[in-house]
């Protein structure tokens, strides 16, 4: 064997190690599916919403539109059948109008709030409150999220704190779904996630109507479904990021709060990581729930542009929080995730872009010299194309069956699901070194 056909062997390797990861995940995701299944969280929200046994929740959101559209949002929140909550709504200097169509709207008044200052966060400019307590108007100053969500922390009255990105829209009953697995004695859950999908699918959850929608929200359910929702069951996900993600306010606390230096998606990628560090240093046993169901909307990308600079937060949000704990690198001490976990995801998650092209360009650039011969070119093509293409139609059938969504598209759907893994990752992955590198907008 050459050393050509031995580079080419090596990276069908690579594919197949890594591809079969991912269908580990994705069985152990309809695994899970199953289970909350028959737990029946979809017919107990019913009961738990007069329940005096539920947790009480502080939901924070960040809001960036006006006028009608900002009170739309925040009449959203609110509409949340709970028994206690409170909603806190984020905002910065500028919006004055926004700021003066909420106070008008729902009454606020200012207050001199009182609250004791658990995380390191700046003061508020000021707060509005209405006369029940269960909304709550900041004005802050921070461009940071990691500070602005502190800041929230901060003013938060009760024992859960949900954080939901920017633009998103709770599904009905999302709060009391999610704060299930708080309530239940089985493992101790430090934090919690669900299923989001496009705020612009059509009716019956149908097909977003934008070609580069459809390509992520591909994507999408195979991240969410074939890892996110599996890897739990493995002791993960390590570094991760969801729109409506749920938090023990002790927890927050102890892991010392979300780092004031990072931006959006950053902040919350690095708190998971921080979570797991916590937990094992205080020796708690633990378990993140990702519940398979389907518990916001947000908005997705509507342009190539929109895609890259989402998809660029995204990658930069899971390197910083990867970086900032590289101290448990290969540390014994934190078990698989440091010894296993960390290193795989280093490998196969930041360096993945730069493997994918070195592949290509090796493999391709063989096979055209006459180094290596169509068998090697025919597994490198099947376990680097075919294969995540299997993968990925496995997770859009999971989504159909356990999420009870993308009915009726037949065989349309399923090649959107293929696709996707032959040319759209790759595209992706092409562009988090070519284009929009300098940061970008970033999205929810």
């Amino acid at each position: 064997m050459s050393i050509y056909q031995f580079l080419a062997y090596l990276a069908v390797v690579y594919y197949l190690i890594y591809y079969s990861i991912h269908s580990l995940f994705l069985a152990l995701g309809y695994r899970e599916a199953s289970r909350w299944k028959k737990l029946g969280y979809l017919e107990e929200t019913h009961r738990l919403s007069r329940s005096e046994l539920v947790p009480p929740v502080s939901l924070v959101i960040e809001l960036h539109t006006g006028g009608e559209e900002a009170v739309g949002w925040v009449d959203h929140a609110l509409a949340q059948r709970f028994p206690e909550t409170e909603t806190i709504v984020m905002c910065r200097p500028g919006n004055e109008e926004m700021i003066a169509t909420l106070v008008g709207t729902y009454f606020l008044r200012r207050v001199d709030r009182v609250y004791k200052r658990v995380l390191e966060a700046p003061q508020p400019l000021a707060v509005f409150q209405s006369d029940d307590r269960r909304l709550v108007l900041v004005l802050m100053e921070t461009e940071s999220r990691g500070k602005a969500l502190n800041m929230a922390v901060n003013l938060s009255r009760y024992p859960l704190v949900a954080v939901a990105g920017r633009g998103v829209r709770l599904e009905e009953d999302a709060l009391l779904r999610l704060v299930r697995p708080f309530m239940m004695g089985e493992r101790y859950a430090p934090l919690a996630m669900g299923v989001s999908l496009p705020l612009d699918m059509e009716e019956g959850n149908q097909l977003p109507p934008r070609r580069v929608t459809r390509f992520a929200l591909m994507e999408s359910l195979r991240v969410q479904l074939a890892y996110q929702a599996g890897a739990p069951s493995l002791g993960g996900p390590v570094a991760t990021y969801s729109p409506l993600m749920v938090f023990r306010k002790e927890d927050l606390v102890a892991a010392g709060g979300f780092d004031n230096r990072l931006p959006f998606m950053g902040a919350e990628a690095e708190m998971t990581l921080r979570l797991h560090r916590s937990m094992r240093d205080r020796g708690k046993a633990y378990r993140f729930a990702f519940l398979p169901q389907l518990l916001s909307r947000r908005p997705f990308p509507r342009t190539w542009r929109d895609h890259f600079r989402e998809s660029g937060a995204r990658r930069r949000g899971i390197a910083d929080a990867l970086w900032s704990g590289r101290d448990m690198l290969l540390k014994a001490r934190y078990g698989y995730l440091g010894t296993l976990y960390i290193p795989i995801f280093w490998l196969f998650i930041q360096f993945a872009a730069a493997v994918d092209i070195a592949a290509y360009a090796a493999v391709i650039s063989f096979f055209i010299l006459g180094k290596i011969g169509w068998g090697f070119l025919a597994a490198f093509l099947a376990a680097s194309l075919a294969y995540p293409a299997v993968v990925g139609v496995g997770a859009v059938a999971a989504a159909r069956h356990e999420l009870e969504i993308l009915g009726g598209h037949g065989a349309l759907l399923y090649g959107y699901a293929a696709s996707t893994q032959l040319w759209f990752r790759q595209i992706t992955a092409l562009a988090a070194f070519f284009v929009f590198r300098g940061g970008g907008k970033e999205e929810a």
